[in-house]
């Protein structure tokens, strides 16, 4: 049941005690551990972009977001590595948050999905339906949330 595991993480705190309880899986079950982060598209505005190419802070307005990201993975690898997980690979999508980590996790043939009961996006969550709802509500496989 726990042979291929997908993990959500957008860099919350329950986003961190999923990927402990995600790693704990796989360690104990010897599964493969996958990480996904998932980010929407950066919409950057025109004076933004003046102030990144002016102040000479990179190359593309996508790159402050991008180190996040990165961040956020490195995080969550640490802490299956602490669990001892065996295999560990990590995913960096862009898009909606609820139907990337379904499609990933039905295309993947993941058997387990683990998220945070909570994320970042408290407000968007409040008015339109948290994505741990959508996925738990839509997902074919088993999908653990953690708060």
């Amino acid at each position: 049941m726990f042979d291929k595991i997908l993990c959500a993480v957008d860099g919350s705190e329950h986003a961190l005690k999923a990927a402990r309880v995600a790693s704990e899986l796989a360690a104990r079950h010897d599964g493969k551990l996958t990480l996904l982060t998932v980010t929407k598209p950066l919409k950057v505005t025109d004076e933004v972009k003046h102030y990144i190419e002016v102040e000479h802070l990179a190359g593309e307005s996508q790159y402050v977001l991008d180190q996040y990201t990165e961040e956020v993975i490195q995080n969550a690898k640490d802490a299956a590595r602490a669990e001892g997980v065996g295999e560990v690979t990590s995913e960096i999508k862009t898009g909606q948050p609820a139907r990337t980590i379904l499609q990933l996790a039905e295309r993947g043939g993941y058997d387990t999905i683990v998220l945070g009961s909570r994320g970042l996006g408290d407000l968007e969550g409040f008015l339109l339906g948290s994505v741990a709802h959508k996925v738990a509500s839509l997902a074919k496989c088993t999908v653990i949330t953690v708060k």
